[in-house]
């Protein structure tokens, strides 16, 4: 029995039409609907089904999305970015293609022509950082400025910085009674500049500091200093020490002045 079974199956297996005359094909069955039996609906409640619509728990809808300025902005960024990117890879390909016209079917050619842009860009990055580095402009934003040269005019020079005593000696070792009339003369501006009686520029002129002196016997007295000074070194003239004797007792008692209104 086992034997005639093993023949059977071989012979369906090596001839399958054989299996399909001797398998009868499956009827199909018509769908039994029950015609008999009377149905009613379910009754629905409105004011429950309301009741769901209004609830949010059951509202599956997906949020609406809202305009929103940045979201449209930067999505035209991003397309005019894709745009020019796109032309510039036309560009690309068609200069390659006018440069090597029989080179585009050659996949050495292919993969060179895709990756040389990213080689490009390598290069310009290192040369940007290389730039940078070698010029270093952070660097000199934080280094400190260097305070520029002061430069003073004589006048200036010799009121703020030098020893005007000193001056006055030399230039009377030297017989020099006109120069030591000027030095006299800027010693009392630096007395009244050290006593804040006026604010020595050198490009005031004598006026300004006669509307700086307030007291009246002080400004009478820098004012007949003034004309000395102006007398003797202006004047085209030989300053005899007699003439600077004169002029060097006003100047002392102008020096008590400012020593007492100080």
């Amino acid at each position: 029995m086992n034997f005639r079974f093993c023949i059977i199956l071989v012979l369906l297996m090596a001839n399958p039409t054989l299996a399909q005359d001797t398998i009868a094909p499956l009827k199909e069955q018509a769908v039994q609907y029950d015609t008999s039996t009377e149905t009613t609906p379910l009754p629905l409640n409105e004011e429950k089904v309301e009741e769901y619509k209004n609830n949010p728990d059951f509202n599956y809808a997906p949020p609406e999305e809202t305009d929103n300025w940045w979201k449209q902005f930067t999505s035209w960024i991003g397309n005019g970015i894709s745009r020019f990117f796109n032309w510039l890879g036309n560009v690309w390909r068609s200069f390659w293609e006018w440069l090597l016209p029989n080179g585009q079917g050659s996949p050495f050619w292919g993969f060179a022509i895709n990756i040389l842009p990213y080689i490009i860009i390598t290069i310009l990055l290192a040369f940007v950082v290389w730039l940078f580095y070698k010029l270093n402009p952070g660097a000199k934003l934080m280094q400190s400025k260097e305070k520029p040269d002061v430069f003073f005019t004589e006048e200036e020079e010799i009121i703020k910085t030098r020893d005007i005593q000193k001056l006055i000696d030399k230039a009377l070792a030297n017989n020099n009674y006109r120069l030591a009339v000027r030095y006299y003369y800027l010693l009392i501006l630096k007395r009244l500049t050290d006593a804040e009686l006026i604010e020595y520029e050198f490009d005031k002129t004598n006026s300004d500091y006669f509307a700086e002196i307030a007291s009246e016997n002080l400004n009478t007295g820098f004012r007949k200093a003034t004309n000395i000074y102006d007398y003797i070194w202006y004047g085209n003239f030989t300053v005899t020490e007699t003439d600077f004797n004169k002029a060097q007792t006003i100047f002392n008692n102008l020096e008590k002045s400012i020593h007492k209104a100080a």
